[in-house]
């Protein structure tokens, strides 16, 4: 787990809805990770098609029409079909991971839980300043 651009207090796990190159799918393993860092561990899994988008105050979930996902299609007349779309995960204080559906668009201070001790929510992996280090940004 590393430092990410400072607007989610948690985990983003993009491509959420594939299979790893280790034949296990991400969710499970998104899943243990967030477990790892125990209760109160915010998350978001955004599957391959989609993306969340940030502007300002709002968010939206984007998708590419056509394409599959993890989230069932409302829209679908059997409701068989799945689209693209973001899940909202939280590891709650028996240590079990919930999840719900991410809405397709909002305020952004309606997805992100208020966070009193941000110690209980961003762990920082020791090795970030080393890599910060070996990998400079590049400079004009």
């Amino acid at each position: 787990k590393v430092e990410g651009l400072g607007i989610w207090p948690g985990m983003i796990c993009p491509h959420y809805d594939r299979i790893q190159s280790n034949g296990s799918p991400r969710m499970e393993d998104f899943d243990q990770m967030l477990e790892q860092f125990g209760p109160y561990e915010l998350g978001i899994g955004i599957d391959h098609n989609a993306a969340l988008e940030v502007v300002g105050d709002d968010f939206r979930v984007v998708s590419i029409p056509g394409e599959a996902g993890s989230v069932a299609d409302n829209e679908e007349e059997n409701g068989a079909a799945f689209v693209p779309g973001a899940w909202l995960k939280y590891v709650d204080e028996a240590g079990n991971v919930q999840k719900q559906v991410c809405p397709r668009s909002g305020s952004l201070s309606d997805l992100l839980q208020e966070v009193n001790d941000p110690e209980k929510h961003i762990l920082i992996d020791d090795r970030v300043d080393l890599c910060r280090k070996e990998n400079p940004l590049l400079r004009d």
